[in-house]
């Protein structure tokens, strides 16, 4: 057995190990958490005054109830001067409540009672509003729990219990109370079902809280049963979870939890370093209560090591703070140790009376283990004092009612109970093993359907692609085709219309010719030269505008150049030639064909009748527009006046072949500009 009590090392190797490892695992939840916390601030910072600000200010007193009262108590003032504002008295309810929690956690008395008051008086006023009598019968039933007044506090928990019909953590919450209610009556087989039953809701609903919650209190039903190695399995996996979770508070009762389980099994090393950290953490909180429970049972450890002094020391510390915080019984359970304490060392510091006043508190509160506990310090005292046959009496008394605490058939049924529900919680898995099967199951055949789904969709896609591309060659063939039967029909109407004119024109003037009799076979051989010329000429442009090597507009462009310099030259007329066309536009032969000899008329016309000595020729691309604009500084013409030959015809019959626009601007004295824009998207 440990005979030491030096502090242990920090670390308690194996339970800090597993708790690390599961922080490490669960740090999500934390990040979450966190997260969940900055989102309501958020919310309350943008001062909307609406239920959403209230709301978020009611999560953020429930998130930090557990971690930083100041905080917590805070975000409650807000919430009920909202509610005030906003004349909703189902808010104001859950502020009230909040208050009456905070002010008594705090050693308050006076301003929990009054804040109950205040939230009784609510609950009457709106007879119609169940979510207000529910608020007030759960913090009554907790206020008076607290105050270890347990026989007044459970009606109140079990009238509220019969409102709750939906499965919520609201009800799972009540449950909880009403178990930890019936454990500080030592009617440890209640406190089992009720404790079970919540951890069976909690863990439908998985909140984890709750379950740290219910395993917390589950270790302390069977730490009164003596269960040892059971309660310390349930305290280690709710200290696990609260310490996951930050939950301060929840932490301190784990730790002392745990320090009385080892301080029963002889590790008092272990228990004093439990009992430390709660202390600590407990003032870091402000914690009245959980200071002096945590002070009793370190003075209870001092005392089973007989060291005295210190037991009766922390003893009286935790006897001052009970006080503070307003818990008789807590304070008549520190009374009664403390006489049991000096009658050990036969110092005569209780008399009957006290002894009896004390069993009476317990009594009245319904506190059985202590009122056990009472009887057998009563016993002691009536020994020390040769009082035999009442020290026999009330030993009996208490060995009845510890066994009737404590006995085997207690704790067959507590057995019982948690078994049905591990026997429950294991149905509850299989069934939802299976429903997460079923699940499976249909998501194997949605992702079969699917990519069954894209099987056809991509053999559709490649069909169509097929189809489309056969079209588009077969369209394409046959755009080409129309376009070299075009092509065809061009050169034919042009052979026929210009060489075929051409050619009978040199027919005739050759046979007058050579019947001339009056010596004028000069002036007709010189008429045949200018026809065979001009008739070569076209033939040029004709085999020029039909050869693919010259379907690009570069080419286009050099001729027009060539063309401009060999007929401007001549007449000494100077030319500006500029361009803007980007590299790779190219024309089909039409277009190619009708562009090159709308300018050479042009050009031909500026230069055989506008007598002008500058011509501006531009060439442009603008969008999908092909722009030509040529203009001279020539004498101009009227064109309503002059005679109207096949010229200016000529030009907009071609540039209408080209599905382009043409106009022509030309006043008299001041030149004549051509504009012509060709689509060519």
């Amino acid at each position: 057995m440990e005979r030491s009590l030096n502090p242990p090392s920090k670390q308690l190797p194996f339970l800090k190990t597993l708790l690390s490892i599961g922080l490490i695992l669960s740090s999500h939840l934390v990040l979450a958490q966190r997260n969940v916390i900055d989102s309501l601030e958020r919310i309350v910072a943008l001062h909307s005054r609406d239920t959403t600000e209230m709301n978020a200010l009611l999560n953020l007193t429930n998130e930090f109830l557990r971690k930083d009262l100041e905080k917590a108590k805070t975000y409650a003032y807000q919430l009920m001067a909202l509610a005030r504002a906003k004349e909703n008295n189902g808010i104001l309810a859950y502020g009230y409540s909040y208050m009456v929690v905070l002010h008594q956690n705090s050693g308050r008395l006076d301003s929990a009672t009054h804040y109950l008051g205040m939230l009784e008086a609510l609950s009457k006023a709106s007879p119609s509003n169940p979510k207000i009598r529910i608020s007030h019968g759960q913090s009554a039933g907790l206020f008076y729990k607290n105050q270890g007044q347990y026989r007044k506090a459970l009606p109140y928990m079990l009238d509220i219990l019969n409102l709750l019909t939906v499965e919520n953590e609201n009800k799972a919450g009540q449950l909880l109370n009403i178990g930890n209610t019936y454990n500080n009556l030592s009617d440890n087989q209640n406190a089992v079902r009720y404790h079970l039953q919540s951890l069976s809701l909690f863990d439908k609903l998985k909140n984890k809280r709750g379950q740290s919650f219910c395993l917390q209190n589950l270790g302390n039903d069977f730490l009164n049963l003596r269960q040892f190695e059971k309660a310390k399995k349930y305290y280690e996996q709710s200290l696990q979870l609260k310490q996951v979770l930050q939950d301060k508070r929840g932490t301190i009762t784990a730790y002392a939890g745990l320090g009385d389980v080892s301080k029963e099994l002889g590790k008092f090393e272990t228990a004093k370093q439990y009992y430390d950290d709660a202390i600590q953490l407990s003032r870091e909180m402000k914690l009245l209560k959980e200071e002096s429970r945590c002070q009793f049972q370190l003075g209870l450890l001092y005392a089973r090591y007989r060291d005295m002094p210190r037991a009766k020391e922390n003893i009286l510390q935790s006897l001052t703070l009970a006080k503070q915080a307003g818990d008789s019984t807590l304070v008549a359970k520190m009374d009664s140790e403390l006489k049991g304490l000096y009658q050990t060392e036969k110092k005569e510091k209780g008399t009957e009376e006290a002894f009896l006043a004390n069993i009476n508190t317990f009594i009245h509160s319904g506190d059985r283990g202590s009122e056990s506990l009472g009887y057998a310090r009563l016993s002691e005292y009536y020994a020390s004092k040769n009082q035999f046959d009442k020290a026999f009496y009330y030993l009996k008394r208490h060995q009845q009612l510890k066994d009737s605490v404590e006995g085997t058939a207690v704790l067959l049924q507590m057995k019982h109970l948690e078994e049905q529900y591990k026997s429950e919680k294991k149905e509850r898995e299989i069934e939802l093993l299976k429903k997460e099967q079923a699940l499976h199951d249909a998501e194997i055949k949605r992702k079969e359907a699917y990519q069954t789904g894209i099987g056809i969709a991509l053999i559709s896609v490649i069909v169509i692609s097929f189809l489309l591309i056969n079209r588009y060659r077969i369209m394409n063939r046959a755009k080409r085709l129309v376009e070299i039967e075009n092509v065809r029909n061009n050169i034919a109407r042009d052979l026929h219309d210009d060489m075929g004119s051409a050619l009978s024109s040199i027919n005739i003037l050759s046979q007058v010719a050579l019947v001339e009799k009056n010596g004028n076979t000069q002036h007709y051989l010189q008429r045949i030269g200018e026809q065979s010329s001009r008739m070569m000429e076209d033939m040029g442009d004709m085999v020029w505008s039909i050869n693919p090597q010259n379907d690009s507009m570069g080419k286009v462009i050099i001729r027009m150049r060539e063309f401009a310099t060999e007929v401007l030259e001549l007449k000494n007329i100077a030319y500006h030639f500029s361009e803007s066309i980007p590299e790779g536009l190219a024309l089909n032969a039409d277009k190619r064909k009708n562009l090159f000899l709308i300018f050479k008329e042009a050009i031909n016309n500026a230069a055989k009748y506008s007598q002008a000595s500058e011509i501006d020729i531009r060439l442009r691309q603008h969008d999908h527009t092909l722009m030509m604009s040529i203009a001279d500084n020539g004498q101009g013409f009227d064109e309503n006046t002059i005679r109207t030959g096949n010229g200016l015809n000529n030009l907009r019959e071609r540039a209408k072949e080209m599905n382009g626009m043409l106009t022509i601007n030309s006043t008299v004295g001041q030149g004549t500009s051509i504009e012509l824009s060709v689509p060519i998207a």
